[in-house]
């Protein structure tokens, strides 16, 4: 009888919370709601009002419960055997504010600058705004201004928008969230289940999925081997969901760098940070911030970047194919003194109105420093080398000059040296431009009898990572499956062009495609150790692979940038020489030495890629 009465009672107090959410969302104030603990939630009407949600037990069995999130524990007895509460935000302790705000907004961390709130609610789902941010993490809504005046949030409007960042600064952070939140203890380990038994696996741990949702059948190691790629990180399985990878969490790791970034072609935060929420969600993870070494993380295998694939895979396969017909090449590749006989074309990224990633307190223009880079390295070449060089691009103003400065002063005078000359009024229309210049100039020097495999095409570029940790160079190569038999845009622009009109369309056979990403992986690697072997070393990139053959978009898609999709030229690179977002990398970028130790790289990789 009694168990009847309790269960009774359970159903009745969820039924008064369901109530509650219904009449809310008929309102237009949508409630959204995640656990803290069981019968405890976070919960957000509206997209700007915080509140604690919990049935609490009957009678003085409540006590302790409220008390703890409570910031006068004696009201403890207003919310006494009520069915269910909604405490208000500022009726919380300090600590169990940041609790809240950090199960809402998983998203969100703290480092030496301040809060980095990423806008989670827009739209339908109620609007977020800076007043409410200010309220929450610093207890004035009137620190609107002084948050709007930091550099980080120059770009910050209202309304703010799903994938929005805003920094709230140290300086005006209440004490209790300049810290990190405590972690709890580590899960208990699950047994790892032969692929052979039918029998699943459950875990008992804080982050595990929910009771609604099954327990991963069981998996099998899989590690990814050869070129030091994942051996041993990675297991595989399938449940009701799908088939995915497992991996377990190292101590400090996050979802961001070490699982998106790391194994995943995602690269626009807005496309990591939806993939981080379908992981978390599948993974069952209740809270990104209380995630503890061991943590095991599911990966749906379509969102794997084809290395980290199951061996034996179709995806797999042909990643391998790739690797086997580099190392083919490699015991093939030409060799020459002094880079006699090689044309190296430079394609400095950006210019003219569209200035790339930019960094303007810093002084830093990603075109501008593109140029500059691209402006050493052919300086170096032609005087210490025999090689050919082409630019794709000119500044009429500052020539082929390098500048030794650290700040840059955004100008948009850059030309595609194509006949006639384009002035870089269109992003897009300059990007097809320059691989029809760079396929007009490959089709005559091919025809003075110049190797193909002499032929060298580079676009140099700067990084713009979300993620302000992440450092190094990273080098794009075309993805033989992630490009067309046949190209060509549409557009009347393009028939004003005489490099168009030889070669309109840009073509390819499944052979060359596959030639051409083998030829541009070695390079690729040549490159990059010649840039880890450089005195002093520059750094590379190493959340994952340095090297990839596409970039991932949000639902998935595949992108090749147009220089990697229709350029003729058999090895073809873009470089990504460092991440404008990061302090370190910002300083290097600044540093006219620093610009000139990278020239110097390319120029040993070429030699290296020539030589004996």
């Amino acid at each position: 009888m009694r168990k009847h009465t309790l269960i009774l009672w359970a159903r009745w107090r969820l039924m008064f919370l369901l109530v509650i959410l219904v009449a809310s969302a008929a309102a237009g104030n949508v409630v959204v709601r995640e656990q803290i603990e069981p019968g405890v939630y976070a919960a957000i009407r509206g997209g700007n009002v915080l509140f604690l949600e919990c049935s609490p037990p009957r009678g003085n069995q409540a006590q302790a419960l409220l008390e703890k999130y409570l910031a006068d524990g004696s009201e403890w007895r207003l919310y006494k055997d009520r069915l269910a509460v909604a405490i208000p935000f500022n009726k919380l302790n300090q600590k169990s504010q940041r609790i809240v705000l950090e199960t809402v907004f998983p998203l969100d961390y703290v480092d030496t600058s301040g809060w980095w709130h990423t806008v989670r609610f827009s739209g339908v789902d109620g609007s977020e705004s800076i007043a409410a941010l200010a309220e929450w993490l610093s207890g004035s809504g009137n620190n609107i201004r002084q948050i709007l005046a930091h550099e980080a949030n120059r770009l910050v409007r209202e309304p703010l928008n799903r994938g929005d960042r805003v920094l709230i600064p140290q300086p005006l952070l209440l004490p209790v969230m300049k810290t990190h939140s405590p972690e709890p203890p580590p899960p208990p380990e699950p047994p790892i289940v032969p692929a052979h038994e039918s029998e699943t696996a459950s875990v008992a741990a804080a982050n595990s999925p929910p009771p609604e949702q099954e327990s991963p059948t069981p998996y099998v190691r899989n590690g990814v081997n050869g070129n030091g790629a994942a051996e041993g990180l990675l297991e595989y399985g399938e449940d009701r969901l799908g088939s995915y990878a497992l991996y377990k969490l190292k101590p400090g790791e996050s979802l961001y760098s070490a699982v998106v970034v790391r194994f995943t072609d995602y690269r626009e935060n807005a496309d990591i940070l939806q993939a981080c929420e379908i992981i978390q969600k599948r993974s069952g993870i209740r809270n990104v911030h209380r995630m503890s070494a061991g943590q095991r993380v599911l990966i749906p295998m379509e969102m794997l970047s084809d290395r980290y694939q199951p061996l034996g895979s179709e995806q797999r396969q042909a990643w391998e194919a790739i690797r086997e017909e580099a190392r083919r090449l490699r015991e093939e590749q030409v060799v020459t003194k002094d880079l006699d006989g090689v044309v190296v074309i430079l394609d400095p990224g950006h210019g003219g109105r569209d200035h790339g990633a930019a960094q303007p307190h810093l002084g830093l223009y990603e075109d501008e420093i593109n140029y500059d880079i691209v402006c050493r390295i052919k300086q170096l070449l032609e005087a210490e080398t025999r090689a050919r060089v082409y630019v794709t691009v000119l500044d009429p103003k500052q020539q082929y000059a390098p500048k030794n400065i650290s700040r840059f002063t955004h100008d948009t005078c850059e030309v595609v040296l194509t006949t006639p000359n384009y002035v870089n009024d269109d992003a897009k229309v300059s990007a097809n431009l320059r691989w029809y210049l760079a396929n007009n100039l490959y089709f005559r020097e091919r025809d003075k009898g110049v190797d193909e495999r002499k032929v060298i095409f580079a676009s140099i570029h700067c990084d713009a990572l979300f993620n302000g940790s992440l450092r190094g160079a990273m080098v794009y190569v075309p993805g033989a499956k992630y490009r067309r038999p046949s190209e060509r845009p549409s557009g009347g622009i393009y028939s004003r062009f005489d490099e168009v009109r030889r070669n309109p369309t840009a073509t390819s056979t499944a052979s060359q495609r596959i030639r051409d990403e083998a030829l541009s992986r070695n390079f690729a690697g040549t490159l990059l150790h010649s840039m880890r072997t450089n005195k002093p070393p520059l750094k590379v990139h190493d959340a994952g692979d340095p090297i990839r053959n596409v970039i991932r978009q949000s639902g998935g898609r595949a992108y090749l940038p147009a220089v990697l999709r229709n350029t003729a030229v058999p090895t073809k690179v873009l470089i990504e020489v460092a991440n404008m977002t990061n302090p370190t990398d910002q300083q290097h970028l600044a540093n006219p030495e620093w610009r000139q130790w990278f020239a110097n790289a390319f120029v040993n990789a070429l030699r290296n890629h020539f030589a004996d």
